[in-house]
Parts: structure tokens; C-alpha cells; sequence
């Protein structure tokens, strides 16, 4: 595995964590929590559960007919609601945004926890390095024995 890949991701993951945590978007932990990177056969993959789309965009009004999650939007509130120590009724949550999307939504989305970390001007650079790392080390390999040969 390379070191500055997982240096990489850790970042990602550590900036997630601290930018969403700064915009109180951490009631529960659960979904920064489950941010976790594995190790692929090429390389790394920073995983996280469904729920962090909806911290970065916030989530739309429901479409008629769309079949009801499990948990339901309901259960789903009232867990928010338990963790933040608020005494709301979950129901009339609930269908705000079922009607009219969540307040982030409704902006425009874009709360930062996922693009601010994910720039791509970051990533290149790291793909930049890592590949020049590459390169030297195939350099060596390819050119180190022609070299002593020639000596």
C-alpha cells in the first residue's frame, strides 16, 4: 500500500469528520463513523454509509409513489431528534420535508463536509507526487542494471 495514498484518504476522512462536525451536522456519529478506508486490489477506497450524501446535499421532497425506507423518515427523525436532545414532534418534521426538502436542500446543497475535502486540485497533486515517486523508483529499476553493466 502506498503511504501517501493512505496519508491521502486519512486527510479526506479526518477533514469530513472536523467540517461537519464544526457545521453541527454530527447528532449521532453514526454516519462519520462509519467513514472507513479499505484497501482494494488497486489500491484504497474510502467508504461511508448512504447517509453522507445527504450531509453534503441535503435530501429533496419525496416523490408520490416512492416506496418508504426502512427506517421510515419518522424513525429516522426521531433518532436525529433522541441524539440532539430535542423535544420536537417527529411527525411534523417529517412532513416539512417531505414536502419542501431539508433547509439544506432547499439552499442549494453544497454544505462543504464532502467537496471542500474532495477538490480535485488535491488529488492531483497527490497523484502527481505519487507518480513521480513511481517513476523514480522504475527508473532505478530499469536503468540501475544497465548501468552496472556497463561499468
Amino acid at each position: 500500500m502506498n503511504l501517501q495514498l493512505f496519508a491521502y484518504f486519512t486527510d479526506i476522512r479526518n477533514q469530513i469528520i472536523e467540517i461537519a462536525t464544526q457545521k453541527g451536522m454530527n447528532a449521532s456519529g453514526k454516519t462519520l463513523t462509519s467513514l472507513e478506508i479499505t484497501e482494494i486490489p488497486n489500491g484504497l477506497e474510502l467508504m461511508a454509509n448512504s447517509n453522507i450524501y445527504f450531509m453534503e446535499n441535503g435530501r429533496g421532497p419525496t416523490h408520490p409513489g416512492t416506496p418508504a425506507g426502512n427506517p421510515n423518515l419518522v424513525e429516522v427523525i426521531q433518532n436525529w431528534l433522541d441524539a440532539k436532545g430535542l423535544a420536537i414532534n417527529p411527525y411534523a418534521v417529517a412532513n416539512a420535508i417531505h414536502k419542501n426538502g431539508t433547509r439544506l436542500y432547499r439552499s442549494g446543497g453544497n454544505s462543504g463536509v464532502l467537496s471542500i475535502p474532495l477538490k480535485l486540485e488535491r488529488l492531483d497533486e497527490v497523484f502527481a507526487n505519487i507518480s513521480a515517486e513511481y517513476l523514480q523508483t522504475a527508473s532505478q529499476d530499469i536503468f540501475k542494471p544497465m548501468l552496472e553493466m556497463g561499468q
